[in-house]
């Protein structure tokens, strides 16, 4: 529609009290947008409408995307502020779970903002990135890889916020975690007999449950009645907890709820447990840690004494309950799990190409479980395998 007599064709311009002018349009989103400031002239409004109108006639004919004044002051106001800055928003708008969420305040407090963290977040570059990595935290590996990766992320975020024209962390596996050292692990004789060396009583089902159905300590120390079959030959693992803060309860690791069988040469430890230990409350924890802990659950410090105590009485040091879920996947692996049915059994989520094809079933984690007692009989001949 033609403008109408002494009216504008496009936008609007009004003249201020001050003797100075205000412009204004209706974007294509059709909200009103005024100038960054009252103009000394009218002509200086009138260039900046000219402008705002070039760049949204560019966008129609299919250039670049329009951008509202707006959203163009606030990409200047970020792209001001040094990666320090934007790091820290980064983390505070992220979904993360407390634990994760302290791992990166501390990485990028203590590893990443001293050498990089006054630097623009436009300014980045991976000469930058590559003096930072090649003095930062050589001696720790794992912590190396971590805080490459939060730096990774970080810039993959400028990135699509076009902050960055590309992500300045080019460094070829420099978030790969290689570990120093392999994990002490006993073999299945020795976790017999450290089962049956651990006290109290109550924490042999604990080394049983870790080593051979694989789980993290978050979830045996999470784990409750309700969560067993009957026979106890299946336990539901859908909940983890971790104690970095308050203690808090949440899905597992990989977000996902899964069912681990339970080899068969175990499941009379594990009843026994739910008889004698347990309270016949569905909701009653598998190993409570009594009064003494704030919200119920065994403590991995407790846990861990309990375990050295247990080592030295059989002659043994240096073994984790992180050795006991890797070896409760090493076992599965002998027994003849596939990649596939250990990510299940261990509740691993790394997606990998050539994992599109490769399915696990509950039979097959039948099977696994079958051949794992298979195993413990040839280790320890008099081990009772009455429960199937």
């Amino acid at each position: 529609m033609p403008a109408k007599k002494g009216q504008r064709p496009w936008g609007h311009i009004r003249k201020l009290e001050s003797g100075r002018f205000q412009a204004s349009y209706i974007g294509p989103d059709l909200k009103r947008y005024n100038g960054p400031r009252p103009f000394d002239s009218k002509m200086l409004a009138e260039g900046w409408l000219a402008r705002e109108r070039e760049m949204i006639m560019l966008s129609d004919s299919g250039g670049q995307r329009w951008v509202s004044p707006v959203e163009r002051r606030t990409r200047a106001a970020v792209r001001g502020q040094t990666l320090g800055d934007y790091a820290t928003r980064w983390i505070e708008n992220r979904n993360l779970a407390p634990r994760t969420r302290k791992l990166y305040t501390d990485l990028l407090r203590l590893h990443i903002a001293p050498s990089l963290g006054e630097i623009g977040i436009g300014a980045l570059s991976s000469d930058d990135v590559n003096r930072w990595h090649a003095k930062t935290l050589t001696d720790k590996p794992t912590a190396r890889a971590q805080a490459y990766g939060l730096l990774h992320a970080v810039c993959a975020s400028a990135v699509e916020n076009e902050l960055l024209s590309k992500n300045p962390c080019q460094i070829k596996r420099a978030m790969t975690k290689n570990r120093r050292k392999e994990p002490v692990l006993p073999s299945v004789a020795e976790l017999k007999a450290l089962a049956d060396a651990m006290r109290p009583e109550q924490f042999k089902a604990l080394i049983l449950l870790s080593a051979w159905g694989a789980l993290r300590f978050g979830e045996v120390t999470e784990l409750r009645r309700k969560d067993f079959s009957d026979d106890c030959s299946v336990v539901t693992v859908s909940r983890g907890v971790t104690h970095n803060g308050p203690c808090v309860v949440k899905a597992p690791k990989s977000e996902k709820t899964r069912t681990v069988v339970l080899p068969p040469h175990i499941r009379a430890d594990v009843k026994h447990h739910l008889d004698t230990h347990v309270d016949s409350d569905p909701d009653a924890l598998l190993f409570s840690a009594g009064r003494r802990s704030r919200c119920g659950h065994l403590s991995q410090s407790v846990f861990s004494r309990a375990l050295d105590t247990a080592l030295k009485s059989i002659g043994r040091t240096g073994v984790t309950h992180h050795a006991l879920r890797h070896l409760g996947g090493m076992l599965a692996t002998q027994a003849g799990a596939s990649v596939a049915d250990n990510m299940t059994r261990l509740g691993h989520s790394t997606v990998r190409a050539a994992m599109i094809y490769q399915h696990s079933t509950d039979e097959r984690q039948a099977d696994i479980a079958a051949a794992l007692s298979v195993l413990a009989e040839a280790a320890n001949p008099t081990t009772s395998s009455d429960v199937k």
